[in-house]
């Protein structure tokens, strides 16, 4: 019981379902992109191909030594991103707008990036472009933007947007008044 003269602390707002979802679709994006970023990079003999096409005049060592710079670094990157969707998905849950409007940002751009790469694909861009497409890149395409997509739709259902209504005012800065 509050002691008189003091008023409670006001209720926190629980994040809806939809964001819950939302939260898991985003890392689990980010967990299919890394998937597809290893399939590409286990194939190291395709890599050194590039680079000894690309730098004809580098050793065999330093080819070798190049692909492994760039698998490693691959792996950083990929799970780098599922570190920072992790942590924006969660900020994105306890309410922040700024992590909300980051991941719309991000989304937006995966969305519409994987419709023009797909279009490209349908209308033989990628055939013309020389590009080898395969048969798995496709699926992985696929269901990142189904995912993304998803849960971009999530972020602004209803009871969404009522959430991130109500947590405005315990979310945005305070100043100090003048």
């Amino acid at each position: 019981m509050a002691e008189p003269g003091l008023t409670p602390a006001p209720s926190v707002p629980q994040p809806p379902q939809p964001l819950h979802l939302a939260r898991v679709l985003w890392i689990a994006s980010t967990v299919v992109s890394m998937a597809r970023s290893m399939t590409k990079l286990a194939d190291r003999e395709a890599i050194m191909n590039q680079l000894q096409v690309m730098r004809p005049e580098l050793t065999f060592d330093q080819v070798d030594s190049a692909a492994s710079a760039s698998v490693f670094l691959g792996l950083a990157m990929s799970l780098g991103f599922v570190v920072i969707y992790a942590w924006l998905s969660g900020r994105m849950l306890a309410g922040f707008p700024w992590a909300r409007m980051v991941l719309v940002t991000f989304g937006l751009i995966s969305v519409v990036m994987g419709v023009i790469g797909l279009a490209g694909l349908a209308g033989g861009v990628a055939a013309t472009a020389g590009l080898q497409v395969t048969a798995l890149d496709v699926v992985f395409g696929l269901v990142i933007l189904a995912v993304d997509t998803t849960a971009l739709l999530l972020m602004f259902r209803r009871e969404s947007l009522d959430y991130f209504a109500r947590m405005a005012p315990l979310r945005a800065p305070h100043r100090p008044p003048r």
